[in-house]
């Protein structure tokens, strides 16, 4: 019996509502799983700036670490490289573990996989990720200008912080501009600073696995539905939605004043980059 349900268990990860489950287990850890925030000197984290292309690195890094079928669903990526936020347990699959997050240097971030969006598109983007989930009463100006009440503050002030590297993590920077338009070079890169090897055709299998378009059909499998309607998702929300890049300049919902005044607050940031 312990062995059916821990093959159960191990094809998701727990969410907070389905927690109630294992109140008839006597203890997770026996499955495999362990409380987040147990996290080991080697584990690997993607984090970034909201709405910078984490969900692009974790689907990449799923597909490059685990060879994962281009179907396989956002629960299984999601096991995989597991989001810190949604699951209070994660199955450990080895050491190292992936995970995604957003959060500000830590001590426990010691391996960290930095992406970074231009400020003026990833803040557009957040924006419209909030608009789908509810928050009809963002402010697009604030957003740029302040943060718009995002936990993990303004988006030159985040990149700043992992720039100034407090805790001396092993860091590599991927910029999402070059990732979605030289994604073998990136990829190569990924897998120097993880220590694997891949073939060329096992690279070009993941930039497959990984394209725009592969991930817009595994967001309508059943997996990224149910986790998108436990966010209060609206139904006509799409999460990858574009994939490109330099869309702020043609959204007539973000201002030349909104976008002149955030250059200026972030030119530090936005020229480290050579995003100006």
């Amino acid at each position: 019996m312990k062995n059916k349900i821990k093959k159960y268990l191990r094809t998701k990860v727990l969410t907070n509502e389905e927690l109630n489950f294992s109140k008839n287990i006597q203890s997770l850890e026996i499955v495999g799983f362990q409380k987040m925030k147990k996290f080991e000197d080697a584990d690997v984290f993607i984090t970034g700036y909201p709405k910078s292309g984490n969900t692009l690195l974790q689907f990449s890094i799923a597909f490059l670490v685990y060879g994962l079928r281009k179907d396989a669903p956002y629960s299984l990526v999601n096991t995989c490289v597991t989001d810190v936020y949604s699951n209070p347990y994660f199955n450990r699959l080895n050491i190292p573990h992936y995970f995604k997050s957003h959060e500000l240097p830590n001590e426990q971030y010691k391996k960290v996989i930095y992406v970074v969006r231009d400020g003026r598109d990833a803040v557009r983007s957040y924006y419209y990720m909030r608009k789908n989930m509810g928050e009809e009463n963002i402010c697009i100006n604030e957003m740029y200008e302040n943060g718009g009440n995002c936990s993990v503050g303004t988006w030159k002030d985040h990149v700043k912080r992992w720039i100034d590297n407090p805790y001396k993590a092993d860091i590599l920077f991927i910029k999402y501009e070059d990732f979605i338009t030289q994604k073998e070079q990136e990829i190569k890169r990924l897998c120097q600073f993880l220590h694997i090897e891949r073939s060329d055709a096992e690279i070009q299998q993941v930039i497959e696995a990984s394209s725009f378009e592969n991930m817009k059909l595994i967001e309508q499998g059943y997996s990224w539905i149910n986790a998108k309607n436990k966010q209060n998702w609206k139904r006509e929300g799409s999460f990858v939605r574009e994939g490109k890049s330099k869309n702020h300049v043609k959204d007539v919902v973000v201002k030349d004043e909104v976008l002149e005044k955030f250059k200026e607050i972030s030119s530090e940031m936005l020229d480290h980059f050579k995003y100006i």
